[in-house]
């Protein structure tokens, strides 16, 4: 028999230290990323749980109340698709079906619209199916993961060629790369990433945010230089046994010197001498055939999950799916000041 017990100040101590034992935890289900995320954006409320067996704490499932607007209230187990569910250690067993029913029935007297899961790839795989049976609806990303093995030499040798001659040539043409905790280079790197952003179309995660995962330690911010000019960066995650690639910038000028795939094998490198087990390279758009291919040819390989959503609301959802777009764009407009 297990009990859910929701996430004090006073029991929160060792989330992170049981939250390391179970085996798919990233960066992500961390209290610094809760932290982070919940002081720099006001809409999400962390409703975070422990799962208690007897007297022992044997997992967690940490979540959010998104409210981005007055009335629309969705929970998502992790907002943006990034990996939520639920976590346990790995001697664990419980049913999941009851914790399901637990977060419904929570939904009903909360008032949330909308419930999301996105779960790991493991779980996914186990776990997939009772969600559809359940009512939700099924949504498919994938990631493509690195299994680093502690092994730089081999992964050296095992990336495309293309890589290597990449890598070689920021190395020829004078490109250093190096981790660094200066607001100065972030400073640098944010103002790259806005027009990368808007280059590509995406939205924009506050400097802010960023500041807040590097102060507390879980986030590192990885830049390229060239003749003493920052010319690429990367902000990079770590928890647990994985090192996470997330916020990428560069100089579209510069990229002749490959600034890109140096800054790519600095972090798989570190990931390896750290002895982290993996490096996750991000979800990909599948339209994106490029970036797909840029980043097999680490080796990295693709790897499926999915989220399950089921609307609790259908009026209040339909309200929020007319309102985000407009929203969106005020926001990613509000980031350039």
């Amino acid at each position: 028999m297990y009990t859910l017990e929701p996430l004090t100040p006073q029991n929160q101590e060792n989330w992170d230290t049981i939250l390391q034992q179970c085996p798919e935890t990233t960066a992500f289900q961390s209290l610094a990323w809760r932290d982070a995320l919940a002081t720099t954006f006001s809409q999400f409320t962390p409703t975070y749980l422990r799962i208690n067996q007897d007297d022992a704490v044997i997992g967690g499932l940490p979540a959010f109340v998104f409210q981005p607007i007055p009335g629309i209230r969705l929970w998502h187990s992790m907002p943006w698709n990034l990996f939520g569910g639920i976590h346990l250690i790995e001697s664990a067993q419980i049913n999941p079906e009851t914790l399901i029913k637990s977060i419904e029935a929570t939904a009903a007297t909360e008032d949330w619209c909308e419930i999301r899961w996105t779960l790991p790839p493991k779980c996914t795989a186990r776990d997939g199916n009772l969600f559809t049976e359940m009512g939700y609806e099924r949504t498919d990303h994938f990631t493509h993961l690195l299994k680093t093995d502690g092994a730089v030499e081999s992964l050296w040798h095992a990336y495309n060629k293309r890589v290597r001659g990449a890598v070689r040539k920021a190395e020829k043409s004078g490109v250093t790369v190096t981790d660094t905790d200066s607001e100065g280079a972030l400073s640098t790197f944010y103002d790259m990433y806005l027009m990368t952003v808007k280059r590509l179309g995406g939205t924009p995660k506050p400097r802010a945010f960023m500041q807040a995962l590097l102060d507390r330690k879980i986030a590192k911010l990885a830049i390229a230089t060239y003749h003493g000019t920052i010319i690429a960066g990367l902000l990079y995650l770590h928890f647990n046994k994985t090192v996470t690639l997330w916020c990428e910038a560069s100089v579209p000028a510069f990229l002749k010197y490959r600034p890109n795939n140096a800054i790519f094998h600095h972090i798989i490198t570190r990931a390896c001498c750290e002895q982290y087990e993996w490096v996750d390279f991000g979800a990909s758009p599948p339209e994106n055939t490029g970036l797909i291919a840029h980043k097999e040819q680490y080796r990295a390989v693709r790897t499926d999950f999915a989220s399950y959503t089921k609307v609790v609301s259908p009026l209040k959802k339909a309200l929020w799916t007319k309102s985000e777009g407009a929203l969106r764009q005020i926001y990613t407009w509000m980031q350039s000041f």
